[in-house]
C-alpha cells in the first residue's frame, strides 16, 4: 500500500491557521471525512486523542507529527495532511512546534497496514528537502504531486 494512494485533495489543507493541537487534530478528522474514511468522526477523534495522552506526542522532531489510530470509526484507510502557517506545540521531544502533520487512519482489521504507512511516512519525512517543498506547496495538487514523486523516488515503484 502507498501513501500517495491514501490521499486526496479533499484530504489536504495547506496554509491554515490553527490555534493548537487539538484544533489541528480536529481539522484534521474533518478532513479525513470530506475524504470519506471516517464515518464517526467523534469515535476518531477521540480515538486519537486517546493515542497522544496513552502513547506520548505523536510528534517525530523537525516540526512533524503524525497522529494515528485504528479504529471501528474508520471505514477505509486514509491520510489527512495538515500544513500551518505557524506551528503549534505538540509535546514535541525536540522543543520544537509542529507545523507539518499527517493522519493516519485505518480501520481495526488494517494493523499491518497502518505499521507499513506510518513505517513509509516516517522514511519520506526524514528528506529535509522533501517536507520544505511541502511546506513551500503552493496548492493542495502540488503537496500530493511532490509527496507521490518522493515516494516513486525512494521505494522505486
Amino acid at each position: 500500500m502507498k501513501v500517495s494512494q491514501l490521499i486526496s485533495r479533499k484530504s489536504v489543507l495547506i496554509h491554515a491557521d490553527v490555534p493548537d493541537a487539538s484544533n489541528a487534530l480536529g481539522i484534521l478528522v474533518e478532513l479525513q471525512e470530506a475524504g470519506g474514511v471516517i464515518t464517526n468522526g467523534t469515535a476518531y477523534y477521540n480515538a486519537v486523542c486517546d493515542r497522544e495522552i496513552a502513547g506520548g506526542s505523536t510528534a517525530i522532531g523537525d516540526g512533524i507529527a503524525l497522529p494515528h489510530a485504528c479504529n471501528s470509526g474508520v471505514s477505509a484507510p486514509g491520510l489527512a495532511a495538515l500544513c500551518l502557517r505557524q506551528g503549534v506545540d505538540w509535546g514535541a521531544a525536540d522543543g520544537n512546534p509542529v507545523d507539518l502533520i499527517f493522519m493516519i487512519a485505518m480501520p481495526p482489521h488494517a494493523q499491518s497496514q497502518h505499521l507499513l504507512i506510518l513505517a513509509r511516512l516516517v522514511t519520506l519525512l526524514s528528506d529535509n528537502d522533501l517536507t520544505q517543498a511541502l511546506r513551500g506547496a503552493v496548492s493542495r495538487e502540488r503537496f500530493i504531486e511532490l509527496l507521490a514523486r518522493a515516494e516513486a523516488e525512494r521505494f522505486a515503484e
